[in-house]
C-alpha cells in the first residue's frame, strides 16, 4: 500500500510499505481522509514527543472497514477511531486517562498512522458511523471529541458564557461543541481574520483579531461581564496571558492547545486574587461515541474548517499548507482514497 512516510524533520516521501498487519480483535479499515493536526505538524517539525522517525503521520481520520477479526464490525461499516493505546492497568487507564499511561501508544505518533491507503487498529477503538455519513466531515469527530472532553474537563453548564481563544481547527471544533453541549460564545479570538470570520460564521457572538479591541472589549464588559470560561485552543503564550485578563473572577480556564517548549510568565497572585481555575486538558478522553454521534447527525459543520483538501500522493505539500498557512488555510485534508 502506499503511505505518507515521516522519515525525519520537513522530510515526506510517498511509497509502498507493506500491508497492516491484523492481529485478532483488530480491524483493517481502508482511510478515506485525514485532516492534519496541529501536533501532526509539530510532528512534521520535530518538536513532539514520543516519536521516533520514520513515522506514518495521521490520527484525525475517517474510513471504510475491510475485514474485521472480533469486536462487532463489518466489512463496509464506516467507522473513525480514537488514537490511544494503553496498558489498560495502570491508575490512568482506569480512569479512561489513556494519554497519561506510562506506556502509551498513539496511532500517527508511536504506531503507523493514517496518511496511508489502510491502517489497522483495535476494533475496540473504533467508533461506528451512521450509513451514509460525510467521511470528510467525520475526520473532524477526533478534534471534537478532544473539545467535548475539555468542556467536561471544566465543567461547563448549559447557559453559561465562553471565550473561545485561537480559531484554527480545534477552536472551532471546541466553539461548535460548546453550543452542543447548551452554552453560548460570546467571543472568539484570533490574530488571523479569517479564522475569526469564520468562527463568527459558525455562531460566535463576537468576533476580534486586534489586541487592543479585546482590551477594549474587556474594559466595556466589566469584571461582571466577563466570561464564565475561556477555552485556550492555540497554545501561544500571548493568549495563554489574555486568558487570565478574559475570565470572570471566580471563573474558569480551560488550556486545550499548547506548544512544547514554549514559556508563559503568570504573576503568581492572579490565581487566588481571581479565584480563579486553570485546567489542563489533552485527548479525546472517553467522547469518540459522542463526537461521533453529533458528526453522523450534522451537527458539525466543516465548511468552515476543513479548507483544502489535497491527494495523498502530495503529502507533503499538504504538511506545508499545515505547517505555514498563510491567511487562507484553517484545516488541511489529506485524501487517501486517490
Amino acid at each position: 500500500m502506499r503511505a505518507a512516510v515521516l522519515n525525519g524533520p520537513r522530510d515526506i516521501s510517498v511509497r509502498e510499505v507493506p500491508d497492516p498487519e491484523v492481529p485478532e480483535g483488530w480491524a483493517l479499515v481502508k482511510v478515506a481522509y485525514n485532516s492534519i493536526c496541529g501536533s501532526d505538524v509539530s510532528l512534521y517539525n520535530n518538536a513532539w514527543h514520543g516519536t521516533a522517525f520514520p513515522a506514518v503521520p495521521g490520527h484525525e481520520w475517517s474510513g471504510t472497514v475491510v475485514e474485521s477479526r472480533g469486536g462487532g464490525f463489518t466489512a463496509g461499516d464506516l467507522v473513525v477511531a480514537d488514537l490511544a493505546l494503553g496498558c489498560g492497568r495502570c491508575r490512568w487507564c482506569r480512569r479512561s486517562q489513556l494519554v497519561m499511561c506510562p506506556e502509551l501508544r498513539e496511532f500517527g505518533f508511536t504506531d503507523p498512522g493514517a496518511c496511508a491507503e489502510y491502517i489497522a487498529v483495535p476494533a475496540a477503538n473504533l467508533v461506528r458511523l451512521t450509513p451514509g455519513a460525510d467521511l470528510l466531515t467525520a475526520t473532524q469527530a477526533e478534534p471534537l471529541a478532544v473539545a467535548l472532553h475539555a468542556l467536561h474537563r471544566v465543567r461547563l453548564e448549559p447557559g453559561e458564557s465562553v471565550a473561545v481563544l485561537g480559531c484554527g481547527g480545534i477552536g472551532l471544533n471546541v466553539l461548535q461543541a460548546v453550543h452542543a453541549v447548551g452554552a453560548r460564545v460570546v467571543l472568539a479570538v484570533d490574530p488571523i481574520a479569517k479564522r475569526a470570520r469564520a468562527a463568527g460564521a459558525l455562531g460566535a457572538e463576537t468576533t476580534l483579531s486586534d489586541p487592543a479591541d479585546v482590551a477594549a472589549w474587556i474594559a466595556e464588559a466589566g469584571p461582571a461581564g466577563l466570561p464564565d470560561v475561556v477555552l485556550e485552543a492555540s497554545g501561544e503564550p500571548p493568549a495563554v496571558q489574555l486568558a487570565t485578563d478574559l475570565v470572570v473572577p471566580g471563573g474558569r480556564v480551560g488550556l486545550i492547545g499548547y506548544r512544547m517548549g514554549r514559556s508563559v510568565e503568570l504573576e503568581s497572585a492572579r490565581w487566588p486574587l481571581k479565584l480563579m481555575e486553570m485546567i489542563g486538558t489533552m485527548g479525546p478522553g472517553r467522547y469518540m461515541p459522542a463526537a461521533a454521534g453529533l458528526v453522523s447527525r450534522g451537527v458539525i459543520r466543516t465548511d468552515e474548517v476543513i479548507t483544502h483538501v489535497v491527494d495523498l500522493s502530495d503529502a507533503d505539500k499538504a504538511f506545508h499548507l499545515a505547517d505555514e498557512p498563510g491567511e487562507e488555510v484553517i484545516r488541511v485534508a489529506i485524501r487517501a482514497d486517490a
